[in-house]
């Protein structure tokens, strides 16, 4: 009885304190300077918004599923190396939004240049200020990251104003060394860092086979992405792969994604069932790429596309883990 009424009293206390915590709410919520920052934070989202599901969170998973995360602290080195990522991303998606504003404005208006949410001087600027500030936080992380982050600097101004996109053999090489380098500083910034590591050491190319097969994978089917693209890559003077080769980049889809699948379960033998269904999809992905060729179905195979892509992250990070234990 006397719980029950201890019980009763608590509960009378919080639905009595219940409308001092709205009018705190309000109050917190009304602050002008909260408001700015929830302001400029969703900016800075919205920015890497199209990334997240095809970049962020894949190479996350690669990154953190192939690197000997740092055991005693492995949550927080774990956010560390999410958050290089999402930075380099940042850093990525400013040089690329602000070199183009007028092709977001007809196709991804929501984007906070079209939209108005920053002025495209101030995105400038910020472009800037990115790059010092991920050169900063590679620094603090872990020194050996800074090279991956300053390799992918320089693609991404290779690729963004020195017209490197605009050829589809460059623009598929561009993109394998991006997501290769993404991918090996997500690794770097999760593994415990020593004060006595040597660049040769850490940058030793035999631990990172996983890493190569990632890339050849990268490079020789990226251009998935440039599928339901074509109309609008011809109005900015792009060319390519789908736009040189109209039929026999839909072959190599075809035929690559099945003879990846099959090396990289051959690599790392998964369970029946799951090298089945890797299989199954490959074929599904590669087929519906030759046959459907509206820019409609080319959204989403690109889309069964990552999945597939993530499946072979998945066997790649299984392959890593049988090899730590092999060793």
């Amino acid at each position: 009885m006397f719980l029950s009424s201890m019980g009763y009293s608590k509960r009378s206390s919080l639905l009595r304190s219940f409308p001092k915590l709205l009018r705190a709410a309000d109050v917190f919520m009304s602050n002008k300077v909260l408001q700015s920052v929830v302001y400029h934070s969703w900016t800075l989202a919205l920015f890497t918004w199209s990334d997240i599901k095809t970049t962020l969170i894949p190479v996350s998973v690669f990154g953190l599923g192939t690197a000997p995360v740092c055991p005693s602290t492995p949550i927080s080195s774990s956010l560390k190396a999410v958050l290089w990522l999402w930075s380099i991303l940042l850093q990525f998606n400013l040089n690329n939004q602000t070199a183009s504003p007028g092709e977001d404005a007809k196709n991804k208006p929501w984007r906070p240049i079209p939209s108005g949410r920053i002025s495209l001087r101030n995105a400038i600027i910020l472009r800037w200020i990115s790059v010092a500030y991920c050169c900063i936080l590679s620094l603090y992380l872990r020194t050996t990251t800074l090279i991956p982050s300053i390799l992918f600097t320089c693609l991404v101004v290779l690729y963004n104003f020195f017209g490197w996109d605009e050829n589809g053999f460059i623009k598929n090489l561009m993109n394998g060394f991006g997501y290769s380098a993404m991918a090996l500083g997500t690794v770097l910034a999760a593994e415990c860092s020593s004060p006595s590591e040597s660049i040769t050491e850490v940058f030793n190319f035999a631990k990172y086979t996983e890493l190569i097969v990632f890339f050849l994978i990268l490079v020789t089917t990226i251009h998935a992405q440039d599928f339901q693209d074509i109309e609008g890559d011809r109005e900015t003077g792009r060319n390519t792969l789908p736009m040189m080769f109209p039929v026999l980049s839909r072959v190599t889809m075809l035929l690559f994604l099945p003879l990846w699948t099959t090396l990289v379960a051959n690599f790392c033998n998964p369970p029946i069932w799951l090298g089945t269904l890797y299989l199954a999809l490959s074929l599904i992905v590669g087929v519906r790429f030759f046959v459907y060729r509206r820019s409609q179905d080319d959204e989403w195979t690109y889309f069964a596309y990552n999945i597939w892509l993530s499946f072979t992250i998945l066997h790649l990070c299984l392959y890593k883990t049988q090899r730590h234990e092999y060793i």
